[in-house]
């Protein structure tokens, strides 16, 4: 199995500043959903994890979150896109959760329920500190440049073992080759 963990927020969908309420939220990256329906072509599963603290702040509550859910489930799907789950943590900052710090709770309980080792999960993301806890648990880091994203991003990227990629289609089009160039199984 193959698989992939993508960062919601920035990489398919368009962050949502303060609060959320529900699906007329929801932006689509460019070439996100296009991205997703190649890599699910050739066999990926696709996971998303976000960061929710308006959750736990009480900003919003879960059916505005789910609500948002369903309106990226249907666009995504309108160019045959899949996403087979999405985890994310509801805890406030000041909550010092270990959900996608260092202690990488969230992406543990993702390879646990994919059954799956680190080593072969790729993980794109835009934020070091989701590369920096996919780092520590030994899986395949790339790093997504985001248009007019901030350039601390790109000083934080733990760019010695991220691939860095101009944008998701490009990133995928280097899963996709990565993959055509591996020898077949004996």
């Amino acid at each position: 199995m193959k698989l992939a963990i993508l960062e919601r927020d920035g990489i398919v969908g368009q962050p949502v500043l303060g609060q959320l309420s529900g699906h007329q939220d929801w932006q689509t990256m460019p070439d996100a959903a296009i991205s997703i329906a190649r890599l699910n072509l050739s066999g990926w599963h696709v996971v998303l994890v976000a960061n929710q603290p308006g959750l736990g702040r009480g900003l919003y509550d879960c059916a505005a979150l789910n609500d948002y859910h369903r309106q990226m489930y249907k666009e995504l799907a309108t160019v045959g896109a899949k996403v087979d789950a999405v985890f994310f943590c509801p805890h406030p900052p000041d909550d010092h959760c270990d959900c996608l710090d260092a202690q990488a709770t969230l992406l543990r309980q993702i390879l646990d329920r994919f059954n799956m080792e680190a080593g072969k999960v790729a993980v794109i993301a835009r934020s070091p500190g989701l590369l920096q806890a996919a780092a520590s648990l030994g899986a395949r880091l790339h790093w997504v440049s985001v248009p007019g994203g901030p350039d601390v991003e790109a000083a934080a990227c733990p760019s010695d073992q991220a691939q860095q990629h101009a944008s998701m289609l490009q990133c995928t089009e280097h899963l996709l080759q990565a993959l055509a160039s591996r020898p077949p199984p004996a």
